[in-house]
């Protein structure tokens, strides 16, 4: 390395390296795999770039058991050996909470609910038979509705006009009346409804009945107890080396099953226990109030279910997920992990955790998920994902990242790190082509540790939640895997260790707000700033509590805000509006369409936020590219930025400024290499054009080298037909001749093909300086010339320069090709995403090189 570049960042220098720390760590699923299958994996994944991985039992036969203790032996035998270190998910099964079935029944979850018994009074003594408070239907679907208990009895006059209306201000609290399952009172004559609320063992969750009370500490021991000190007791000489951690997958409440479950909106039970309920009654809801967790409306109404939801959620952090972080901070382990962010469910009840940034509070890293379709490239509007519904994809592509990278940036704890769980249950459609354009994604909004989903030992072809990375070699892919490895482990260590840009803070008030009537979500005004390339972080009203004010700036773990954003809704709480109001005397706060009641800061319109905002960013382009995400990264010695250009139709071309004084150099992770930015340099500023493909990023970080990249210049040659093509079925192990000569769309006449492709053909040269392109091709190439490898492509663009293995006079040319296995399997994952064309389609192009000089 010469002078020049010894002054590159740190940051870029390590992830150049090739022994540098590993930031992947892929689920490796136990289902009682023999031995000899374990070693096979375990050293297929290091082959292929892993250094890293998930233990997850999903479910392993003898968990806790001898076979599990066998299987771990060999497991972290392997790992030492091989200086690889793992993390251990947290249960026999997801979602973490059922504690390997262990769970006491005094400490399983219990619920809230409510039964409205309507009744037209006539003024006389009325009798209620409350044998089954639940109702008669609900006590003959699950029997154990024998068990509620009654907590509150609460007549209110109805409000017939509205379905489950009721009038607020009417209530009575008539549990005194209740005695041996019968409610005997005498009410005014009118149409009234009496609501029984009762503690029950019966949610709507599906399969969770038996899981811990998150809510409750000795609840929590048992997870602890069962799963985190057995495996220390086995293996505490790991602890802290090759245990590196334990990971939590989407525990949640379990009231209800799905992710739209709002309080006071959805007919459903709540969270409960009796320190919940103390709780309330601390705060001001007495039994004639309880009845407002489900119906009413108007501001008490409102209040009411803001507080539960704020003590259940306060209860979950303090009980559950710091409890869990503590256990592990005293064993000189990580935790992390993550819950249900689906569709706006952070904030809300079912599959949920009530509250986000909470329900991570104790965990070492932020986390966050993208599986299942939620994340489609291009897809940034409500769209049907295969099995969920529908996703909400404006929430997947422009909040989802930012909520885990907010936390992962304004909790200490978390020093900066967001890990990601991907890419499972796509379907084998999900190849090594969308998971790029997945990890672009990610990276480039603050994911900087990634959870692979999955390796998985069991027979093939296994229908849990494909794709399976090697698939005990059936994978036509895998040989290619760590083309992916590696470019992603590259940036994530880029992307460590400092804070992203951001001078914009938008409240968190999707939980606050939500809780209490109607909002908007977070994502809207997330997408309009990024849309303009200005950068923002979500800030949750714990963190403001606690928030310094400076130099007009709102100051949160040293990162500073010149600008609040408070999304429009109609309520707030009363502690927030004031601490919001305090902010405003200082800090510029804007609502965003309306303001709630009571705070006293000026409104803006979601589609004047990108002209009043121009300044609050480093990234200026001279046009519109709302499709092109910019993520500009801050460490000690310097900055790096990443453009990617998210759109499936159109390219980003454009002029782009930066505020940077320091020269730049292109950092194209896949092959490792640094190149000069062709740029002018100003004092303060760096001026470069950007022209990305529908699929491609760039990277620039802060540094210099002697590097040129060779461009393309005139097209030359195109070859479309006189080709030698060979098939190679993914279970096959010889390749065999096909009639075809030409390039076309092969799927017609192989239409369940899936495996690999060869083209071969000669290529007369009089100058060996060119470049060869593939202008469309699905989806792997490689390019080898005389055979010697030029170099493979997983995504586009697939432009290849061949001149170091050309000769003058006639050359070799091998060209393969690999798609993935969703033609041949046809797994339902897959059904929601229409299959790619086969093959190279389009005639191949060699182009002259550019006269650059070197």
């Amino acid at each position: 390395m010469d002078e020049k570049e010894d002054r590159t960042m740190n940051n870029l220098k390590e992830a150049m390296k090739d022994d540098a720390p590993g930031h992947l760590y892929p689920f490796f699923w136990q289902k009682g795999a023999k031995p000899e299958v374990l070693k096979k994996y375990i050293c297929v994944m290091q082959e292929q770039g892993i250094k890293n991985f998930c233990i997850e039992s999903r479910p392993h036969p003898e968990f806790l058991e001898d076979g599990w203790w066998k299987t771990m032996d060999l497991i972290l035998s392997e790992a030492k050996a091989r200086n690889m270190h793992v993390w251990i998910l947290d249960d026999d099964r997801f979602p973490t909470g059922h504690a390997a079935g262990k769970v006491p029944v005094g400490l399983k979850r219990h619920y809230l609910a409510e039964h409205c018994y309507d009744y037209i009074s006539t003024g006389s003594e009325a009798e209620f038979d409350l044998s089954a408070p639940c109702g008669a239907k609900e006590l003959m679907m699950n029997r154990k509705h024998s068990q509620d208990r009654v907590i509150a009895c609460i007549a209110v006059s109805r409000d017939v006009t509205k379905n489950k209306g009721i009038v607020t201000g009417t209530e009575i609290d008539v549990t005194e009346h209740y005695h041996n399952k019968l409610l005997r009172l005498r009410l005014n004559p009118g149409t009234w409804c009496i609501q029984v609320i009762y503690d029950t063992v019966c949610s709507q969750g599906r399969g969770v009945e038996d899981y811990l009370d998150p809510m409750r500490p000795e609840a929590t021991d048992v997870l602890i107890d069962q799963i985190y000190e057995k495996h220390y007791s086995h293996y505490s000489q790991y602890f802290g080396n090759t245990i590196e951690g334990f990971f939590s997958d989407e525990p949640s409440f379990g009231n209800a099953t799905g992710r739209h479950e709002i309080i006071g909106r959805s007919d459903m039970p709540l969270p409960w226990n009796e320190e919940v309920q103390k709780q309330l009654k601390i705060r001001g809801i007495d039994n004639k109030e309880m009845g407002f967790l489900f119906l009413g409306e108007g501001d008490r109404p409102a209040a009411c279910r803001w507080i539960y939801m704020d003590v259940i959620t306060e209860l979950y952090k303090k009980n559950f997920t710091e409890r869990i972080g503590t256990w592990c901070k005293k064993h000189s382990v990580i935790y992390v992990g993550h819950v249900i962010e689906d569709d706006n469910a952070h904030a809300r009840l079912g599959a949920g955790p009530g509250h986000y940034f909470r329900s991570i509070a104790g965990q070492d890293m932020a986390g966050i998920d993208i599986i299942g379709g939620q994340l489609v490239p291009g897809m940034n509007y409500q769209h049907d994902a295969f099995s969920t519904g529908g996703s909400d994809g404006e929430f997947y592509q422009y909040a989802l990242c930012r909520l885990g990278a907010s936390a992962a940036k304004l909790d200490p704890k978390k020093n900066g790190r967001l890990m990601c769980e991907a890419f499972g249950a796509y379907g084998w459609i999900e190849g090594l082509k969308m998971m790029k354009w997945i990890t672009d994604h990610m990276l480039s909004h603050g994911v900087n540790n990634i959870v692979p989903h999955a390796f998985d030992p069991a027979e093939f072809p296994d229908s849990d939640c494909p794709p399976h990375f090697y698939a005990h070699g059936m994978n036509p892919q895998y040989p290619y895997f760590h083309v992916w490895a590696n470019y992603a482990d590259r940036l994530c260590r880029l992307f460590s260790g400092g804070v992203k840009e951001a001078r914009v803070g938008i409240l968190y008030q999707n939980a606050f707000a939500e809780w209490s009537g109607d909002t908007m979500m977070i994502q809207k005004p997330c997408r309009v700033l990024q849309q303009a390339q200005i950068d923002s972080d979500i800030i949750d009203e714990d963190y403001l509590k606690e928030a310094k004010l400076e130099n007009h700036r709102i100051v949160i773990n040293q990162c500073s805000y010149d600008v609040l954003l408070v999304p429009g809704c109609k309520k707030l709480p009363e502690q927030l509006i004031e601490r919001l109001n305090k902010i405003s005397e200082s800090v510029r706060i804007y609502a965003i369409g309306e303001a709630p009641a009571g705070l006293k800061i000026e409104t803006i319109e979601l589609d004047e936020i990108p002209d009043s905002l121009k300044n609050l960013t480093s990234v200026h382009t001279n046009k519109k590219v709302p499709y092109m995400a910019s993520y500009h990264y801050l460490v000690s010695d310097g900055s790096a930025w990443m453009f990617t250009n998210e759109d499936l139709i159109e390219s980003v071309d454009t002029d782009v400024t930066l505020d940077s004084r320091e020269k730049l150099v292109v950092y194209d992770a896949m092959k490792n290499q640094t190149y000069q930015l062709n740029a002018d340099y100003n004092s303060n500023s760096v001026r470069f054009h950007l022209h990305l493909n529908p699929y491609e990023s760039l990277v620039l970080a802060e540094g210099q080298t002697s590097h040129i990249r060779d461009e393309k210049a005139e097209e030359v040659i195109t070859i479309g037909d006189g080709f030698t093509i060979k098939m190679k079925r993914y279970n096959e192990d010889e390749f065999h001749v096909i009639p075809e000569t030409k390039v076309c769309d092969l799927s017609t006449e192989y239409e369940s093909f899936s495996g690999t492709i060869k083209y071969s053909f000669h290529l007369s040269l009089n100058n060996i300086r060119v470049m060869l392109q593939l202008p469309e091709v699905y989806e792997i190439a490689e390019v080898e010339v005389n055979t010697k490898s030029c170099g493979v492509r997983i995504a586009p663009g697939y432009l290849y320069d061949i001149e170091a293995a050309a000769v003058i006079g006639d050359n070799t040319v091998v060209i393969t090709v690999v798609n993935n296995l969703a033609r041949a399997l046809r797994d339902p994952f897959s059904a929601y995403i229409p299959m790619e064309p086969l093959g190279i389609v389009r005639p191949i192009q060699i182009f002259k090189k550019a006269n650059l000089s070197h």
